[in-house]
Parts: structure tokens; sequence; C-alpha cells
């Protein structure tokens, strides 16, 4: 594929993130697992709704972010964590980098910056967008546990699963998630886990 020439390109492209299939799942047994515009969606409105309660944070700078954070899937697909072992180090944030360069060509450079911010995770907005990005995945899995579909117990397990950026409201959602799930699984012990 070649750079987007025009801002129809983009828009043409973009149409196609609804059928990425996000492959975590798809490699998990989750028959009908969201897409990467879904979660997409998801990610935005958790960015949205906690980036408020974070003092000093630039909401729509964290929504901006949000909003672009997995076009490279769009050249890409969706890599899951467990196939980064199979590439060299770094070549997926290279192959990242150039998808998003072609995807994101005829735009203005803000929207470059926007991207490297959230590679480079280090303003509040771009650790918000990867935290959510990850509370995200973890909402999920808990969805798709209590509907009973795929084997997704090891989501669990996995500490990077549940980064908070250093924000306090987002920790008490990742808390309150594990306690709901730990409830749901385990329902003979009470709230505090006793």
């Amino acid at each position: 594929m070649k750079a987007n020439r025009t801002l129809l390109d983009v828009f043409l492209e973009i149409q196609m993130l609804d059928r990425i299939p996000r492959a975590g799942f798809v490699l998990r047994g989750v028959a009908e697992p969201e897409s990467v515009a879904e979660h997409t969606l998801h990610v935005l409105f958790l960015v949205w709704a906690l980036g408020p309660k974070i003092e000093g944070l630039d909401v729509m700078r964290a929504v901006e972010i949000a909003l672009i954070h997995d076009l490279a899937e769009l050249r890409i697909g969706d890599l899951p964590r467990t196939s980064s072992h199979y590439f060299p180090d770094g070549a997926k944030k290279s192959a990242e980098a150039a998808a998003m360069a072609d995807v994101l060509a005829p735009l203005d450079g803000r929207a470059r910056l926007l991207y490297d911010e959230y590679q480079q995770g280090t303003t509040p907005e771009a650790r918000l967008v990867k935290a959510c990005d990850k509370l995200q995945l973890m909402l999920k899995v808990a969805v798709y546990e209590r509907w009973g579909t795929g084997a997704l117990a090891e989501f669990w397990d996995n500490p990077d699963n549940f980064p908070d950026g250093g924000f306090p409201v987002v920790r008490e959602v990742f808390e309150e998630l594990r306690e709901r799930r730990n409830a749901d699984f385990n329902p003979g012990l009470n709230r505090s886990g006793a």
C-alpha cells in the first residue's frame, strides 16, 4: 500500500477499522470479538469520562490521542502481544510508525505529533490513553467472561494489563473491576476477598 494522498483517501480507509477484529480475542476463542473501531470508541469514552477527574489534564488533547492511537492497525492489523516475541526488537513499533505515517499523510503534522506523543507515553494525556487502552481491554475481557465466551483467565494474571498511568481514578476502576470479577467467579467470597 502507498501513503494516502488526500483526505478522502483517509476517510475511505478509516471505514475499514470496523472490519479489523481484535486478534487477541480471536486467538482465545471469542467467536465475534470487538473490532478495532469498537475498541477505539470505548477507549474514547473512558478518556472522556475519566479525564475531567484528573487535575490539570488536557481532556481534549487526550481524546485526540485516543481517537488516533490504533489507526496503524488499518495497515498492519491488530497484532496481539503474544506475537511480539516473534519479531525483532522494535520491529512492531517501527512498522506501526511507518503505517501511521502513510495513513495520516494528508493530515497536518499535528496528527503525527499526537501519535508520537502516545508512543512516547510521557505526557499525562498519553499516559491516560495508554491506561484506558488496557482498562478497556480488561472491561471487555470481563464482559466476554460473563457471556461465557473465550478462554480469557490468563488476562487477569498479567500485571501488564493493569497500568493506571499514575492516576488513582484509573486504579480505582481496575480494583473495582477485579473485585466484581472475583465475586462473579468466587461467589462464596465477600467483597473484601475474605
